[in-house]
């Protein structure tokens, strides 16, 4: 995941599903590249209104410029409740309803202000748009009116202004079309403002540009691709935030089909292609007109906190997380995903307070620079321990030859700054040398015994364990041994210690397979052998739950509760088609052990 200029990394869709008995009230989605989207709140709302109509539609949120605060302003309407079209355009409600949020997670009750004309026998697709020129937010609307030479109402867009979304000024008529006009979206980009708006003469879509919000400053443009496409409606038009390139999504409503995706590099140009099937996913619930906010990181935590799948903790692209806890606050340390062959050079660590909302603390090694003397990139699998009142962290990388190996970097906090020793602590010439079996010194994982002494397990293809020196950046050479009753090893092998048995765990198949999945065994002591029990993580496919592994496994200090941090492909499925397992996303779940001492399979 890209962040912007903006520091904008993803994006939340604000929207309605239909007119079914629960479709009018407010759901959100997620997205963090603009095309593919996950329904979240279980696909639920998320807001409802209790207001007038008992339910809105088209609803859109605005960030404030100016304060720390979110508006999402709708429609109060609710077809559903059986008045019917006619009664919705004619006598419907002049209200908007409007709620304010903080952080898009907690939102006020809603409340409503009366913002249509007298007369007016409606208030639709309210949206709002920053004026910087008066330092106001410029809010507008459908509304069917019928003025003294008209033989019958036609909608026309009106506009008011406002500070605070309580206050406004009187309405003014905005846009007047030879036929009705509904649907109006803007958005600002480099001193001009360009306009989307429901043509119901051709039943398309027309493109405006303007220096100003002036409502006669407007200037047409010729957009080829938004003039062929018929039975459209809802435009909502949002910057991409890793590129120079805008996204337009309209409502397909003639046929039903929900959402179509155009793009454009230039919108003064207004050249939109329409992007093929395949190449987005609007989410499993098919999606009616709302509005699009792109989103930072931190917000993108919260909303997966909030109302995610449960499971899914990072936004972005990250694997292979290692979980630990130092004084009140939790840290993951994962790889940094997303690169074709896991070329990756950049570790980050993430930290919390709760281990649902986590808080980027930045990148503490860069293998493609001089922070890993040794290193040429392939930043992989890292581990943390705390000894000596120092943090010490492990992590793979690619030497000069091509050969993965494992070094060791100190820092004085658990967030850095990192110190690279100078030489990989493990590598593949010091394991032929020792005679141990391995097919890469990859997937470090850190045990220390109950009398303190320290370990590193490791390995890919075969397992391997070593005592760590007393520094924690040397090893014991001699005490290096592989492991023995680990059936289908392929890396990432951990153990924890608990009622006098050691506890294995180990992923299975390949990271780039939907069956990547992780087995258990036990031992009484820590050399082995290890007696396998079963596969303790898996994948589910009916939730799209793929690549379920490389994990680390997490207790509670002073309590005998522990969770699971692993990956899995990124979801949605749609969003990569090829190469998934450069494709990963960090979740963490719970794991327990039952009455027979041994870790239950974990449900997805």
């Amino acid at each position: 995941m890209t962040v912007s200029d903006g520091n904008y990394s993803g994006y939340l869709f604000a929207h309605f599903i239909g007119e079914e008995p629960d479709g009018e009230q407010v759901y959100f989605s997620y997205s963090e590249d603009g095309l593919h989207w996950k329904d979240l709140n279980a696909g639920l709302p998320v807001l409802r209104s209790g207001l007038g109509e008992n339910g809105v539609r088209d609803p859109f949120i605005v960030r404030s410029p100016k304060e720390n605060k979110f508006y999402l302003i709708a429609t109060d309407l609710r077809i559903a409740s059986g008045k019917g079209w006619s009664a919705a355009v004619a006598a419907g409600s002049r209200d908007i309803a409007v709620w304010e949020s903080d952080d898009l997670v907690r939102w006020s009750e809603p409340w409503a202000v009366a913002v249509g004309v007298p007369g007016a026998g409606c208030v639709w697709a309210p949206e709002a748009v920053y004026d910087e020129a008066a330092d106001q937010f410029l809010v507008f609307w459908a509304s069917a009116t019928q003025e003294p030479q008209e033989k019958e109402r036609k909608h026309k867009i009106y506009c008011a202004r406002t500070n605070d979304f309580r206050t406004f000024t009187a309405a003014e008529k905005y846009i007047e079309r030879e036929n009705h006009i509904i649907d109006t979206t803007i958005i600002a980009h480099n001193g001009s403002y360009y306009r989307f708006s429901k043509d119901e003469t051709t039943k398309n879509i027309r493109a405006e540009r303007s220096a100003s919000l002036d409502s006669d400053s407007f200037a047409l443009l010729g957009a080829p691709a938004l003039e062929a496409l018929a039975g459209v409606e809802g435009p909502q038009i949002f910057k991409f935030n890793d590129r120079e390139e805008w996204c337009l999504i309209v409502d397909r409503y003639a046929e039903g089909k929900g959402y179509l995706p155009l793009v454009t590099s230039d919108l003064a140009g207004a050249e939109f292609r329409v992007l093929p099937e395949g190449a987005y996913d609007m989410g499993k619930t098919r999606k009616r007109h709302g509005g699009v906010l792109p989103i930072t990181a931190a917000e993108c935590s919260r909303l997966l906190a909030a109302f995610g799948d449960g499971h899914q903790v990072l936004p972005g692209q990250f694997a292979d997380p290692d979980l630990a806890k130092f004084g009140d606050r939790y840290y993951l340390y994962p790889t940094t995903d997303g690169f074709t062959s896991w070329s990756g050079t950049r570790f980050h660590v993430f930290s919390s307070e709760d281990m649902r909302i986590w808080q980027d603390e930045g990148v503490i090694l860069d293998l493609a620079t001089e922070d890993v003397p040794w290193a040429v990139g392939s930043a992989w699998a890292p581990a943390i321990a705390y000894r000596n009142e120092r943090y010490y962290y492990y992590f793979c990388g690619k030497t000069n030859n091509g050969r993965s190996a494992i070094g060791v970097a100190v820092a004085e906090t658990p967030t850095g700054p990192f110190r690279a020793e100078p030489q990989p602590l493990l590598t593949m010439e010091l394991t032929e040398r020792l005679g141990v079996d391995m097919g890469q010194t990859i997937d470090p994982s850190v045990f220390l015994e109950d009398d303190g002494t320290p370990y590193l397990l490791f390995g890919n293809g075969h397992a391997a364990i070593v005592q760590l020196g007393e520094d924690m950046v040397s090893i014991v050479e001699d005490t290096m041994k592989n492991m023995v009753g680990l059936p289908d090893f392929r890396e990432a092998i951990a153990v924890l210690k608990r009622g006098g048995l050691y506890h294995f765990t180990w992923s299975c198949d390949d990271t780039g397979s939907e069956d990547y999945h992780v087995k258990y065994g036990t031992a009484e002591r820590l050399y082995g052998p290890v007696t396998y029990r079963h596969i303790v993580l898996a994948k589910n496919k009916e939730k799209d739950m793929l690549g379920t592994a490389h994990h680390s496994i997490f207790r509670e200090p002073g309590t005998d509760k522990y969770v699971m941090a692993y990956h899995r492909f990124v979801t949605p499925l749609t969003r990569f088609t090829e190469g998934k397992g450069y494709h990963r996303e960090v979740c963490i779940t719970p794991l327990a052990f039952g009455e027979d001492g041994l870790m239950k399979r974990v449900r997805l």
